[in-house]
């Protein structure tokens, strides 16, 4: 394989950088700009692609990239550029190009901002998403989704020893005050996520606004504790400065082998998915198909299975070792809501947290 084909260009100083899934780590994203931006306001040092090349722009590590990329280099013969950055920093970058496209995909980053997008993206839906599971299917025609990540409550067995944790609410334990490690939502969009998905769980499951009595209960337990990133809780539980924490899967896989341990909570756990679209317009369309069904294909989903420890969105490929079948998980859709009820709502968190 010559992984020599792939390169990459990163924007500024987040190059590189990882959003929610990608990988659901990261600080908010900026607000996408204005599509109707003029010709003069997209970058002078944007790649140009030909007729055996592709751009795909993508947050996500380079860890991932090595997965993904040089595979489909050498399965089509496709040179592949990788325009690195924030995820929402690469939005405001679509837009601004949107009357001369420079990328051709944009693989990975935040559903929400993908879905507020929408006028982006080439309408095209690929045949691999027949074997995508019917509720991730492309609904709108226009963004795909590749992956899915539930939310675990993570525990450390030997500071959890006699307490049982069996989801959400057994969080309010009094043992475990000041115990919980759980990452800002104004620095987190992971825990961004996880507000949301508490809210919803431990309210009637469809509004918000019903969880925020058991949430007052959740935010006094934190003990006016809370991390500044959501890498530092699997850490914090690894390392035993936390019996629990709240995250994601990918994390718990990246620190199993320390003996943490997940519980799926029995409430419901909100699923993140990783969505991946053809940017409107661009300048390699026939090969922009070809990376879409690359992606939701059987070879590329169980490869980044078994090598990212990632969930598959296909029912025909098996869930990473170590955690349960998706279809025994008790879930919610990843929340997506506007920017002001976001601001809002991690607002009020952090009243509670610090009255």
């Amino acid at each position: 394989m010559d992984t020599k084909m792939t390169r990459r260009t990163f924007l500024g100083v987040a190059g590189g950088a990882a959003m929610a899934l990608a990988a659901c780590g990261g600080g908010s994203e900026p607000e996408a700009t204005d599509t109707e931006a003029t010709d003069d306001a997209a970058t002078d040092d944007a790649p140009a692609g030909d007729a055996g090349s592709l751009i795909v722009y993508s947050p996500h590590s380079e860890e991932e990239i090595a997965i993904e990329i040089p595979p489909f280099e050498e399965q089509t013969g496709i040179k592949v550029e990788v325009v690195s950055g924030g995820a929402g920093e690469l939005i405001q970058r679509i837009a601004a190009e949107a009357k001369s496209p420079q990328g051709d995909v944009l693989f990975g980053g935040s559903m929400g901002t993908s879905l507020a997008s929408l006028d982006l993206w080439e309408e095209y839906v690929p045949e691999e998403d027949a074997n995508v599971m019917e509720p991730y299917r492309s609904k709108e025609k226009k963004v795909s989704t590749y992956t899915l990540v539930p939310t675990v409550i993570l525990v450390n067995p030997e500071l959890c020893e006699g307490i049982e944790i069996k989801g959400f609410n057994d969080l309010l334990n009094p043992e475990l005050k000041g115990k919980i490690a759980f990452a800002d939502p104004a620095a987190s969009s992971l825990s961004n996520v996880l507000v949301f998905n508490m809210l919803l769980a431990m309210g009637d499951g469809q509004n918000y606004d019903a969880g925020w009595d058991w949430m007052e209960q959740f935010c006094a337990q934190l003990d006016g504790k809370i991390l500044d990133g959501s890498s530092k809780v699997p850490k914090g539980v690894a390392d035993g400065e936390y019996a629990v924490g709240l995250s994601h899967e990918l994390y718990f896989a990246s620190y199993r082998d320390s003996g943490i341990e997940a519980v799926w909570p029995e409430e419901g756990s909100a699923v993140i998915t990783g969505p991946a679209q053809i940017i409107k317009g661009c300048p390699n369309l026939e090969n922009a198909k070809k990376f879409m069904e690359y992606v939701l294909g059987k070879d590329f989903q169980t490869r980044y299975m078994e090598q990212h420890n990632a969930r598959t969105v296909r029912s025909d490929v098996a869930a990473p070792e170590g955690v349960p079948a998706f279809d025994t998980l008790k879930t919610f859709e990843e929340p997506i809501v506007t920017s002001e009820e976001q601001a809002a709502v991690i607002q009020k968190f952090q009243d509670l947290v610090f009255a």
